[in-house]
C-alpha cells in the first residue's frame, strides 16, 4: 500500500472515483485516468430497459445509492462454522450517490495489491471483534 494509506470507505457520498489526481494510489509512480492505461474496479447500479436490454439514463438515478463491501458472516443459530454471531463489514464504497463508483490503478498488480489490502483490513476487523467476544 502507498505511504498515504487509503482510508475506508474509499468512495462515499458524492465522490464517484478515486484517485482525484492522475497518479496510481498504490505505487504512486505511474499515471492513471484518461488518456493513460489503467485497471479499473467499477461498481454500479443502473435502471434497465428489459425490452431493449440496455441501461437507460434517468433522473431517478441520482437517488440511487451504491454500496460495495466485503463482509464476514459468522455462523448463527444451528449453523456450523467459526466466529459465531460475528458480522464484520469493510465498506469500500458506501452510500455513493448516483449509483456508480470507480477506482483506478496503473496495473493489475496494483489492483491486486489493493484487493489484498482490503481482505487484510477485513481480517483485522475480525481479529478485533474476536478479542471483544472472548472474556479475559
Amino acid at each position: 500500500m502507498p505511504k498515504n494509506k487509503i482510508s475506508f470507505p474509499v468512495i462515499k457520498g458524492k465522490t464517484t472515483h478515486f484517485p482525484d489526481k492522475p497518479l496510481c494510489p498504490i505505487c504512486e509512480k505511474n499515471k492513471v485516468l484518461e488518456p493513460h492505461s489503467m485497471a479499473i474496479l467499477t461498481a454500479c447500479a443502473s435502471l434497465m430497459d428489459r425490452k431493449k436490454k440496455c441501461s437507460i439514463h434517468d433522473s431517478r438515478i441520482d437517488a440511487l445509492e451504491l454500496g460495495f463491501d466485503l463482509t464476514w458472516h459468522g455462523a448463527h443459530d444451528a449453523g456450523q462454522g467459526d466466529d459465531r454471531d460475528m458480522y464484520e463489514t469493510l465498506y469500500i464504497f458506501k452510500d455513493t450517490q448516483g449509483g456508480q463508483g470507480e477506482l483506478y490503478f496503473c496495473s493489475t498488480q496494483c489492483l491486486r495489491t489493493f484487493l489484498n489490502a482490503c481482505v487484510d483490513k477485513l481480517e483485522d476487523k475480525i481479529k478485533r471483534a474476536r478479542k471483544k467476544q472472548k472474556p479475559e
